[in-house]
């Protein structure tokens, strides 16, 4: 069954699927329910859940479960072995290299005999830098969000300010529980985020500023 109406977007390249099928239409595939059908979840973020669905499980070797599920029963007899996994850790290793480390332009003269001032901050600000980012476990954080980049095409990063810690905090979402509100007239910048935590399933009003 193939789609109604022609859908040009960043997951176009799935539109063969079923549960893409059904996505275009403003409805949730059957195979999804009950998880995407709650009632804050935005129809035009319905079409971006279902290839976040349909990638997992790829990614975790349910594509051929998935299949039976929006009525192809030839799935059963699929064999995965997680090559599209491998795939995802190999261009992640890549993506990321051996170590991640914060740099500050400058800081690397600072170690010359007669360093400048400049040269100096850059590089007490670059200690100030990596400090935090030992404290707030900033490799760990990337590795996770930057594999949902590559598996999904989206990666959430949330930097918020906490009087309590008395410093920036650092938090990854998985890109399905994160639906921006847009206003057509102010381009990209989202008036409001809904983050959908999943560790506590409460979500969280964010006012842009």
């Amino acid at each position: 069954m193939g789609l109604r109406n022609f859908v040009s977007d960043a997951w176009s390249w799935l539109n063969y699927k079923p549960i893409m099928t059904a996505a275009s239409s403003g409805l949730p595939h059957r195979a999804l329910a009950p998880q995407v059908q709650a009632t804050w979840v935005p129809r035009d973020a319905l079409r971006r859940l279902a290839a976040y669905k349909i990638l997992a499980a790829y990614d975790a070797n349910q594509a051929g479960e998935l299949a039976v599920l929006t009525g192809n029963d030839a799935g059963a007899e699929r064999r995965e072995f997680g090559d599209a996994a491998v795939f995802v850790d190999t261009a992640l290793a890549h993506l990321l290299g051996k170590s991640q480390q914060i740099v500050v332009a400058g800081a690397e003269h600072a170690g010359t005999d007669e360093p400048d001032p400049q040269a100096q901050a850059a590089a007490a600000v670059q200690l100030l830098l990596r400090a935090w980012a030992e404290k707030e476990l900033l490799p760990l954080r990337m590795q996770a969000a930057e594999r949902k980049a590559v598996l999904l095409g989206d990666a959430v990063y949330l930097l918020a300010w906490d009087p309590d810690k008395g410093r920036a905090r650092l938090r990854t979402f998985d890109p399905g529980f994160y639906f921006p509100v847009l206003e057509r007239l102010r381009g990209l910048q989202a008036r409001r985020i809904d983050l959908q935590a999943p560790e506590d399933r409460a979500t969280e009003l964010l006012e842009a500023r």
